[in-house]
């Protein structure tokens, strides 16, 4: 592995067409939702708390346990040149890759969608598939039962599918890592895929390259019978088109998200 790098992003925002296009590219190797940050963050946790460690000093063995989780990055995509991880967890923790990695060159690419449209793609599966239980709905049934409450579920200030990686974004903003996110647009994805290619090429560093989205293929692949169907990532192959949605909600609703992610917005949607 030379380069890693993530995707990370609003759901339902085009990341898994996303990472399907970049698979084009025979130097590079983009995933489906990984569990890559989730071992990450489990050594990280074993490192600060198992009590075998109780005896060493972690400030000394630090040192070895990074290099411990960098030989296991390295090892796990041995295989792969550019590596492009995707999971949403990822945007604000540049911090400990930088430390991993013991340099600064990771990048994010956040796929950003009108967060309208993203409640009214996540609405529109869950109508398809009523018969069936959201996961989080067998745990909290009253979260579930009318469209408001649907729309507090994934909007609400707390950490939720929607909330949360605006609330990653903002904390790396915070941070000072806004010159290594870069923020695609789904809808530009589809109406400009070659020239939105060209700047993530140019954003990680790599030569633009010419793509034939005829020979586009499904190359990464997630089970959504675990979430009853109602995440789905799957594309249409042998082109790049956008998927409007046609599910008509309230007036009171759509207000409610607009005002929930007006900061992100109008900060993206300006954005040439």
């Amino acid at each position: 592995m030379e380069k890693l790098h993530f995707v990370s992003g609003f759901p339902r925002s085009g990341s898994t067409l996303l990472c399907n296009l970049l698979n084009m590219n025979e130097g590079f190797h983009a995933t489906p939702t990984s569990p890559t940050i989730d071992m990450v963050m489990q050594m990280r946790k074993v490192f600060s708390h198992n009590h075998a460690y109780r005896n060493v000093d972690r400030l000394e063995e630090a040192q070895r346990f990074k290099a411990g989780v960098k030989s296991y990055l390295h090892a796990y995509f041995q295989d792969k040149r550019v590596v492009f991880d995707k999971n949403r967890g990822w945007v604000n923790k540049l911090p400990i890759v930088d430390r991993i990695m013991e340099n600064e060159e990771s990048k994010v690419i956040f796929s950003y969608r009108n967060p309208v449209e993203v409640f009214q793609s996540i609405e529109t599966q869950y109508q398809k598939t009523i018969m069936m239980e959201n996961p989080d709905e067998a745990n909290n049934e009253l979260a579930f039962t009318t469209l408001f409450n649907r729309v507090e579920t994934f909007v609400g200030q707390n950490f939720t599918l929607m909330s949360t990686p605006v609330a990653l974004l903002e904390d790396a903003l915070t941070q000072g890592h806004g010159n290594r996110i870069l923020i695609v647009r789904y809808d530009k994805l589809c109406s400009e895929p070659q020239e939105t290619l060209d700047m993530i090429h140019k954003f990680v560093g790599e030569p633009t390259s010419k793509y034939d989205f005829s020979k586009l293929k499904q190359t990464t692949f997630e089970n959504d019978a675990a979430y009853n169907y109602k995440f789905l990532h799957r594309i249409r192959e042998g082109e790049v088109s956008y998927s409007p949605t046609k599910i008509n909600l309230p007036k009171e609703a759509v207000e409610r998200i607009q005002k929930r992610f007006e900061w992100i917005t109008s900060r993206v949607e300006n954005l040439k």
